[in-house]
């Protein structure tokens, strides 16, 4: 079976440091992403990359179980972030990416993210600063969306970055404007733009089960693939596509739980860990659909104490009755 290089996402306020440990636990991932470091007219400092990239002091810029961790920066300041890319390699970084495609309104509105695909040539100075300012032997990647509004400019942008000396291009196949709306990925434009690219194409959007990768990778073309949400769906997700493995069952569920729990006890940084859990179960009951009784029952609760003993009672019972 061929398998994909598959790349966990950066999701700000989801895929942190916790989840980066118990997703590349429970899978191979090629590496992982940081949530985004916002720059913006000052570079960062090493106590702002250790809070957001333990990993650089941890564990010399790898996850716990050895998976790769590359920093994502956002911002429009191409000094300051190639300052600060800089600054991240010397403190460990594994490879230094830059966000071109986040669609949240309070990021665009401070000329941040997919708010930067209506200035093409800035994209590519930023990319450029970049890679000049970075050793050759570390990879330099860049995220971005198809375009802005529409996708008239998705071949300009994307020859922007890769023509800026960038090592790999991710693109995620919708605008800002289409968000995350369902039906509204375009793979095919991601396989228009690998033919043309002379560096790796990443694909992203919507892969959340080893038939929708494959599909996405025959009409891209891209054998390099990010997961995102359907990581958060099925924990397991990349040994599902690359092992043939099945989704974990809800005993082997609680045991990702627990996983996540104790992340989150080892934080060296203030976190509400019941307000976390909750956000989990809300990614997870799309898939296991027996968790939307549990994940009320979790809501209900007023301390993570009894909210944790109500939900392992509960796996427990959804995988007695699925024996």
């Amino acid at each position: 079976m061929e398998k994909f290089k598959l790349i966990l996402a950066p999701m700000d306020g989801v895929l942190d440091v916790m989840m980066r440990e118990v997703l590349t636990s429970c899978n191979h991932y090629y590496y992982a992403e940081s949530e985004f470091v916002r720059i913006v007219d000052r570079p960062v400092t090493a106590e702002q990359l250790y809070k957001k990239v333990p990993e650089l002091k941890d564990h010399d810029g790898l996850t716990a179980s050895g998976t790769p961790v590359y920093v994502q920066f956002l911002g429009q300041n191409r000094e300051t972030i190639a300052r600060s890319a800089l600054l991240a390699v010397k403190m460990g970084a594994r490879g230094i990416d830059l966000n071109f495609g986040c669609p949240a309104k309070k990021v665009n509105n401070s000329h941040g993210g997919a708010a930067l695909l209506k200035e093409p040539e800035l994209i590519h100075d930023i990319c450029s600063n970049v890679r000049e300012m970075i050793p050759a032997e570390i990879p330099v990647t860049a995220k971005m969306r198809l375009g802005y509004e529409n996708t008239d400019n998705y071949l300009l942008l994307a020859e922007k970055i890769y023509s800026a000396g960038v090592n790999a291009l991710c693109v995620h196949g919708r605008t800002k404007m289409d968000g995350y709306l369902p039906g509204t990925v375009k793979w095919e434009l991601i396989g228009d733009i690998r033919r043309q690219c002379p560096v790796t194409v990443i694909a992203n959007g919507d892969i959340f089960s080893k038939e929708s990768a494959q599909q996405c990778a025959q009409t891209t073309g891209c054998d390099h693939l990010m997961l995102a949400r359907g990581a958060l769906y099925v924990p397991n997700l990349a040994a599902v596509i690359n092992e043939n493995a099945p989704p974990f069952g809800y005993g082997e569920l609680a045991g990702v739980i627990e996983k996540f729990l104790d992340a989150g006890s080892r934080m060296k940084f203030p976190v509400n860990l019941f307000a976390r859990l909750k956000q989990f179960l809300s990614y997870l009951r799309v898939h296991y659909t027996e968790l939307e009784q549990p994940f009320r029952n979790v809501c209900r609760c007023d301390n993570l104490d009894s909210a944790v003993a109500a939900l392992m009672a509960d796996l427990k019972r959804i995988e007695n009755e699925d024996k």
